[in-house]
This record gives C-alpha cells, sequence and structure tokens, in this order.
C-alpha cells in the first residue's frame, strides 16, 4: 500500500490524541492494568499538589535495555521541535526535567507553528538552524527536505541497544522505511506497542436496536434489512451515515475485499488495481440501493465531522457509521448529555469479506536526528532511552510515586487528576508526558494503552478481523515516482467521481464496461506494472 502522506499521519495520530480514553475501571489483563485516578491522595512532594521530579542522584531508573545513565558526563543542552497542542507545557515540564535529571541532557522543545511542518522545517534546513531532535518526520519527508541534513540511524546501531532490538524483532522496517540511499533516518512510531489490536470499523446504536428487539447486523444483507426496519420506524431518519466524506470508500471497499486504489488483495502475492475488480462494483451497486431506499444520508459523500455529529447526538436520526472504536466513549459520553439512553455498540464489518487490511505495525513517522547536531550521539541515544521499558514508562506515565501509583491490585492511579479519567491528551498537558515524536511505544500500563470496558466489547467480537498479511510498503526510483504520481492522482480523481455518481444514481452500473476502458485509458495497467516491479524488488531485499 502506498505510504500514507504526513498530512494523513498527523490527522491521525492527533486523532488517536485526542479520543485517547483512559480507563477509570477496566479490568487487568497481562498487558493492560486498569487506569483510575484516587481522590484525595496526596502528591509525594508535600504540600503542592504539582508534581516535580524526584530528587534522587543516584536512583535506579529500571531496565534501561542496556544503554547507560547518564548518557552526557556534563549537563548538555539538546533543542527540539515537535508537535504538541497549544497549551501544552514548552519548552520545559516534568518529562524534560525528569529527563535531564536521567540522563544529563536539558531538552528545550519547541512546536511547530502549523499542522503540516514541511516549509517549516524546509526553512530549518536552508538556514542550517535545524534543531538537534525533529519529531514528525516521515522517510519521504527526510528525503524531500534531503537526506544530508539527517543522521543514518542505522550506522549507530553499536550504540543503540533498544532500537537495534527493535529492528531486529521489526525487519520490515529496513525493508519499508529506509531512504532510496539505503539508510534509516526516522525512528520509527511502534503502533503494535501504543494502539489496540484493530481500531476502526463499524458503530451501531446499541439502545435503538434493543429498543426496537432487532439483533445488531452481520453482513451486507444484515444490514440492508435491518436499516429498512429502522427507516420504516423513524422515516425522517438516515439509518447509514459518515464521518469521513469520500474516504470513506477506502474503508468500506477492504470488507469487500477490494480497494479504492492499488493493494495486494488477501491471499496473493500480486498488486491489483482494485476499482476495477468485481468487488468494488459490488459494493457501488450495495450503497448505491441503501442511497435510493433513503437509508444512508443524501450527502453521504461529502459528509464529514459537522454534518455527522449533527446526526449521530440527536435521539433517532442516523444509527450506524464506519469509525474509530477509540472515539465510541467519549462520543456516548457526549451524546448522553442530551439523549440519555444513547449507547453504542461495536459491529461487524459491513461487507461479505467480514475482514479488513491488517493495521501496521509499525509506522513510518516519527523523530529524527539533524545532521548539523554538535550532540549527535547524546540526541540519539536520548531517542534510544525512551524505547527502554524505564524510558517508555518515563514518557507515557511518568515517575512511580510522584505522577503515578501502582496500586496492590494492580489499579494505576494518579493522584492529581482526582478521579478523573486519564487521557494521552491530559497527560500531555500536565506534565509534558505522551508528546508527539517522543512517544515511540508505551508502557503496557500506561493511558494510551488502557481498554474501556467498551472497548473491551470491540476485541471481544472481532476476534479475527484482519487480512492474512499487512500492505506491504515498498521504495519506488525516482524515475517510478515521476511516472506513478501522475497516475495515481488522475486515477484516484477519476475513481472518486465515478463512484460518487453511481451511488447517488446520476451513472449507471450498467455502463461498468465504460468504466474499464476509461481507466485503461488512464493507465491503470502501467501503475500495476510500476508497483509490481518495485514489489519484486522488496522481496529480494
Amino acid at each position: 500500500m502506498k505510504k500514507m502522506s504526513l498530512k494523513v499521519k498527523l490527522s491521525l495520530l492527533l486523532l488517536l490524541a485526542v479520543m485517547s480514553i483512559g480507563a477509570a475501571c477496566t479490568q487487568k489483563t497481562n498487558e493492560d492494568a486498569k487506569v483510575t485516578s484516587s481522590p484525595g491522595v496526596v502528591s509525594e512532594t508535600g504540600g503542592d499538589s504539582t508534581a516535580q521530579p524526584a530528587d534522587s542522584s543516584s536512583a535506579d531508573y529500571g531496565d534501561t535495555g542496556g544503554l547507560a545513565l547518564p548518557i552526557a558526563k556534563d549537563e548538555t543542552e539538546l533543542r527540539a521541535i515537535t508537535y504538541t497542542y497549544a497549551d501544552s507545557p514548552i519548552p520545559e515540564n516534568f518529562f524534560t526535567k525528569e529527563l535531564a535529571k536521567r540522563t544529563n541532557l536539558d531538552l528545550q522543545i519547541q512546536r511547530f507553528k502549523a499542522t503540516d511542518p514541511t516549509e517549516e522545517l524546509g526553512l530549518l534546513v536552508a538556514s542550517n538552524n535545524l534543531p538537534d531532535i525533529v519529531g514528525t518526520t516521515t522517510s519521504s519527508l527526510v528525503s524531500k527536505l534531503g537526506v544530508e541534513a539527517f543522521v543514518p540511524i542505522n550506522k549507530y546501531l553499536d550504540i543503540l541497544p533498544n532500537f537495534k532490538k527493535v529492528l531486529d524483532e521489526n525487519p520490515q522496517i529496513m525493508k519499508s522505511n529506509t531512504s532510496s540511499d539505503g539508510n534509516l533516518y526516522v525512528f520509527d512510531y511502534l503502533s503494535y506497542k501504543i494502539s489496540p489490536r484493530v481500531n476502526y470499523g463499524i458503530m451501531i446504536r446499541k439502545d435503538i436496536l434493543e429498543k426496537n428487539g432487532i439483533a445488531v447486523p452481520k453482513g451486507p444483507d444484515q444490514y440492508y434489512e435491518v436499516f429498512k426496519k429502522l427507516k420504516q420506524i423513524y422515516p425522517d431518519s438516515y439509518p447509514f451515515i459518515n464521518y469521513y466524506g469520500a474516504d470513506i470508500l477506502q474503508l468500506l471497499s477492504q470488507s469487500w475485499g477490494t480497494f479504492n486504489k492499488m493493494f495486494v488483495p488477501d491471499g496473493k502475492d500480486a498488486w491489483e488495481y482494485g476499482p476495477v475488480s468485481n468487488e468494488y462494483k459490488d459494493m457501488l451497486v450495495y450503497l448505491a440501493k441503501l442511497y435510493k431506499e433513503g437509508l444512508m444520508d443524501p450527502e453521504f459523500m461529502t459528509s464529514k465531522e459537522d454534518r455527522f455529529n449533527s446526526q449521530v447526538l440527536q435521539a433517532d436520526k442516523g444509527f450506524a457509521f464506519q469509525g474509530w472504536f477509540g472515539r465510541m466513549d467519549s462520543l456516548q459520553n457526549t451524546a448522553k448529555e442530551k439523549v440519555p439512553e444513547f449507547e453504542l455498540a461495536p459491529a461487524d464489518f459491513m461487507g461479505p469479506k467480514g475482514k479488513v487490511m491488517a493495521e501496521p505495525k509499525v509506522l513510518d513517522y516519527g523523530i529524527s536526528v539533524s545532521s548539523s547536531s554538535k550532540h549527535v550521539k547524546e540526541a540519539l541515544q536520548l531517542i534510544d532511552y525512551l524505547y527502554s521499558p524505564s524510558g517508555s514508562t518515563l514518557v507515557t506515565m511518568g515517575v512511580e510515586g510522584v505522577t503515578f501509583h501502582e496500586e496492590a491490585d494492580g489499579t494505576i492511579t494518579y493522584p492529581e487528576f482526582q478521579g478523573q479519567a486519564v487521557t494521552r491528551v491530559e497527560l500531555e498537558k500536565k506534565y509534558g508526558l505522551t508528546m508527539t515524536g517522543f512517544m515511540e511505544t508505551a508502557d503496557p500500563r500506561s493511558a494510551p494503552r488502557a481498554i474501556t470496558p467498551k472497548f473491551q466489547e470491540v476485541l471481544d467480537l472481532l476476534k479475527d478481523p484482519f487480512w492474512e498479511e499487512e500492505q506491504p510498503v515498498m521504495h519506488f526510483t525516482e524515475e517510478e515516482v515521476s511516472r506513478k504520481t501522475p497516475l495515481e492522482d488522475a486515477l484516484l480523481k477519476a475513481v472518486l467521481e465515478y463512484s460518487t455518481k453511481v451511488i447517488m444514481g446520476t451513472e449507471s452500473i450498467e455502463k461498468w464496461d465504460e468504466w474499464l476502458k476509461k481507466n485503461e485509458s488512464i493507465g491503470y495497467k502501467k501503475l500495476v506494472d510500476i508497483y509490481n516491479t518495485a514489489y519484486t524488488r522488496y522481496k529480494e531485499q
């Protein structure tokens, strides 16, 4: 699959950060402990309720993965830039102060001025003023800015024991996320260590179904029948609503066993172009039927957050939608303010395939070190420390006995939050923890890893949710990029236009052969050849 754009990755991680739910009473499992806050627990910093780094010059910081602390002999300042919330405490906070105490590295953090940092970083590179550490980077961004501006991480693995272990356990990183010169410039985001196993799927109004004696649907036929019944009971409703606009096509198509662009079909070993497949045609026919019968929002293909909220937060206007499961708790809590009986439940994927593409274990997204830094070794090892058990606890939870406590029953409590649910957002704004770029892995007990009872319903339902293999992420030569980019742009534009017309009934699916000829005239077969040529190289690595 194509690498996600930086803007998409930033949006995804922001969404995850905004909506990550800390569990107030989650049952402890092998990897996930309860996360609550205890009212009345006094911080160990004394009368001042604001946590401060523990004062211990000879403290045992736990398992550092073989990395010796402190990293620097003398106190050394490092400049860093990353994405943060507007009211996050920078340049210093609890996290940076504790990190300095452990490593002798005084981290001074500044935030990007825009969500997409490409232009700002370009100016910093051009002026030779790049900070020592740069957050929210990707291999493609590094290549765009110039690899010479960054440190090739793979050439320093002898001093990076924790990241070397990451590469040993995830060999796909060096196959997929290196730049064209074969070097790795980004410390990657270990999503499988941070996010739950399955994140996206269908959610449905459980209270509405139970009120009307309707079972949660499974498969396209049952969804259709359920939507018909709901439309009969609530004639002013649109049972199927949408948050993602036209991007919904790439989410729904997977459960039909296809995709709205290039992909490797489940169980196959070659790239194909999804929008000319019979499965894609079947999906369009199905969605067109829902649209024609008033079973989905008439603005379905353009509907995004505002319209979605205007429907889902009503008592009886919209009942099912594709979305991020991590949002269930917060969305349900918001809706209950107006609709007390409102309750969501996860449902099976809509399409006949019943499964979707495997979510990537590792994202080509993370943090890099400037080659112009006067402290390259120290900056690299600071990041390496954050991959260690000790460092991952610090960056996601803080310090035991100061920011959090582990109770006898395994419950994690955060004294300064006085009984509130603890999320990534609160942890960053209070302590500077879980900050984008610096959290590349997580303590399994931490809030980002916490599973709420509502999310546990997802895991219980979708036990086998994925196609067999992750979509391969490949390198393309500059010549291949110059040929594939205009082809992809033209094809995607045509796919969105055609799909919208068929769904809305302004173009007949009976002209499918004309659609196939149009894609061929644009050059989809050339694109398939480009992908499979790159895939052959990928498999030979």
